[in-house]
């Protein structure tokens, strides 16, 4: 019988075919595998790291950023974020950016910002009405975000806080066009008004006029009762004379005791008959100052315009000369410059000559009158 012992010292057997070869084969995977997972856990640091970096961004930009998903999902809101809309991250992640972050348009309209995005709205500046109901203003930008293969996977909104300056821009407008004791436009501001209505007028053949308005006998109330009497007829003269035109009219202090109007897209008998109007309403006008009734009027210069529309200094000029020629004709009166260039009579009466009223070249400061109460009369 044969025996399968092994002699010492004979050499080994025969090896197993290709044996080292898968050995070696599966070391070699196994390292590359130990490779791929070491490559693969250095960039997950560097997201981590990335990811880190972009929340401490978030957290130090100083606009309010949302980040939603396609679906207008929100997926990030960042601390200013948080802090404008009164939402906490927590509480609003996963929810539709419309149902937490609700803006609105100047006429309190609802906007769709990332359909259209903040450019539908004047200058940008839009209402966030945060989640206590209060509402700030805001301007912002809506940024698309693509992955690498360019498809769409959200966007990125951004907003700011502008309430604060967009009120001081907006008052310091205010200042700018309009007259400080009476609220009225002022002179900038009219020129420019009248501007826009003469080019109208050549465009379009409108008719427009001008109406230039100095005050009688004004001086006699400063000297008898001080200026801040003066100043306190002015303002109620602005309501006065605001009350006496149409919606779209424009009424402005010129500067001192003169005053201004434009009537756009107005005939000459309209015209006529709103000077004639504001005429009666200021001689009828009583103002009252410590127990004492003052009496004034105004001479009105008016000059029609059309196509044929001069300049705004023309037509300033022009009617400043006719409302001279209405105070030459005795004050109190209104004189027209028609749109043909032909001057029209003047027309009016000099309430200086009415019963108890004095001149104001006279020394008497004002029209004095008692204080007549329904009762009285």
């Amino acid at each position: 019988m044969l025996s399968c012992m092994t002699i010492p010292g004979s050499p080994p057997g025969p090896e197993i075919p290709g044996a080292p070869d898968v050995e070696g084969r599966a070391e070699r995977q196994v390292s590359r595998l130990r490779a791929q997972l070491a490559a693969m856990q250095t960039e997950l640091t560097k997201c981590q790291e990335a990811h880190e970096r972009n929340l401490r961004a978030l957290c130090a930009i100083a606009d309010g950023i949302a980040i939603v998903d396609t679906n207008g999902r929100i997926t990030c809101l960042n601390p200013v974020a948080s802090h404008l809309t009164g939402w906490h991250e927590d509480a609003c992640l996963g929810h539709r950016l419309a149902n937490v972050v609700k803006f609105t348009d100047q006429q309190g309209q609802s906007m769709d910002v990332l359909s259209d995005g903040f450019s539908s709205a004047p200058d940008t500046i839009v209402s966030l009405v945060r989640r206590d109901g209060h509402v700030i203003l805001v301007d912002g930008a809506v940024s698309p975000m693509h992955g690498h293969d360019r498809r769409s996977i959200g966007a990125v909104v951004t907003f700011r806080n502008v309430t604060a300056s967009t009120r001081l821009t907006r008052e310091l407008s205010y200042h700018a066009n309009h007259d400080s004791l009476t609220g009225l436009q002022n002179r900038r501001a009219f020129q420019a008004q009248l501007q826009r209505a003469i080019e109208n007028a050549r465009a379009y053949g409108t008719g427009n006029a001008l109406l230039y308005l100095d005050l009688d006998r004004f001086k006699a109330v400063n000297d008898s009762a001080g200026h801040v009497a003066g100043d306190e007829l002015l303002r109620q003269l602005a309501v006065l004379l605001r009350r006496q035109l149409r919606e779209h009219d424009t009424v402005a202090r010129l500067g001192g005791d003169e005053f201004a109007v434009l009537l756009e897209n107005s005939t000459p008998v309209h015209s006529a008959t709103v000077g004639e109007k504001i005429r009666n309403a200021v001689v009828d006008f009583a103002f009252v100052w410590h127990g004492r009734e003052y009496r004034i009027g105004t001479s009105i210069g008016q000059v029609d315009f059309s196509d044929a529309a001069r300049s705004v200094a023309q037509l300033i000029a022009i009617a400043d000369r006719m409302c001279y020629v209405a105070k030459d004709g005795g004050r109190n009166r209104v004189a027209i410059h028609g749109a043909d260039g032909h001057r029209r009579p003047a027309h009016g009466h000099d309430v200086s000559h009415r019963p108890g009223a004095r001149r104001e070249d006279e020394d008497a400061a004002a029209f004095r009158h008692p204080v007549v109460t329904p009762r009285d009369r």
